[in-house]
């Protein structure tokens, strides 16, 4: 039982240790582009959108935002290529014939997503600061309960990869992916308000909002940067994203398991 365990993990090791080749041949082109995008959302909403009635620490409020939606940003492009595999080279194909179990495949592949995810969201903060500066207070973070967040968020956006994967029939269905699941999640789930203020402004539609997973991701991040305060508890939010990880990962796999015809 022991070497069993022990060959896992190497395979999983060794497969995800070139998964993470790839990304990192790729990263600094990433981070120019998460650079370019944060520095441009945060001048307007920070400094701009203020001198038109905006609240002035509206730009840390985006900003949070921004760390939070920054791994949702990698699934289109992550989606195409699972689902181009798929339909062509078929590399999954070949990793679930492997000596190993399947699950633990999926979880390599969800492992990478999630460490993509958390690098591209920690990469955010040092950005943040370097626009906003004195806007951004540092010492407001509790370190412990963004970690959290980044991990949870993290796996949940590499889950949520292999879910639309498993939607999508062929890569011409992948351009739907932005305007059916990406951009109502991002959009209703919090990114320019709070869930606070749209249960008092509408209770009954926010109590609705408590069904996408964007809300917690959103609520919770910005908990952990700016303060408790105004903001869904972490530890529900923690909570409530655990209940949609085993969601979405059951209905994923079995979805996937048809799909690709494996035991």
């Amino acid at each position: 039982m022991i070497i069993n365990k022990h060959f896992y993990f190497n395979v999983f090791k060794n497969l995800l240790k070139i998964d993470l080749k790839l990304f990192v041949e790729i990263i600094w082109n990433k981070i120019i582009d998460l650079f370019i995008w944060v520095t441009c959302m945060i001048l307007i909403m920070g400094y701009v959108m203020p001198l038109l009635g905006l609240a002035n620490g509206y730009g840390v409020f985006q900003l949070a935002g921004l760390v939070a939606s920054a791994g949702l940003f990698e699934v289109e492009p992550s989606v195409m290529s699972l689902v181009s595999d798929f339909e062509g080279d078929r590399l999954i194909s070949y990793q679930l014939i492997l000596p190993v179990t399947s699950l633990l495949i999926f979880i390599k592949i969800i492992t990478n997503y999630a460490l993509s995810a958390i690098i591209l969201g920690l990469c955010v903060v040092p950005m943040g600061k370097l626009v906003l500066w004195n806007q951004f207070d540092l010492t407001q973070i509790n370190i412990i309960q963004f970690a959290l967040m980044l991990i949870m968020s993290g796996i949940f956006y590499g889950i949520f990869i292999l879910w639309i994967s498993s939607l999508c029939k062929n890569v011409s269905k992948v351009g739907n992916v932005w305007m059916r699941f990406i951009f109502p999640l991002w959009f209703l789930g919090g990114f320019q308000f709070s869930w606070n203020v749209l249960y008092k402004l509408v209770p009954k539609l926010a109590y609705v909002d408590l069904l996408n997973p964007m809300t917690y991701i959103m609520e919770g991040m910005r908990a952990a940067l700016l303060g408790q305060t105004g903001y869904i508890s972490v530890w529900f939010c923690i909570a409530a994203l655990s209940i949609f990880i085993m969601i979405f990962s059951w209905i994923a796999i079995i979805r996937l398991k048809k799909r690709l015809d494996y035991v």
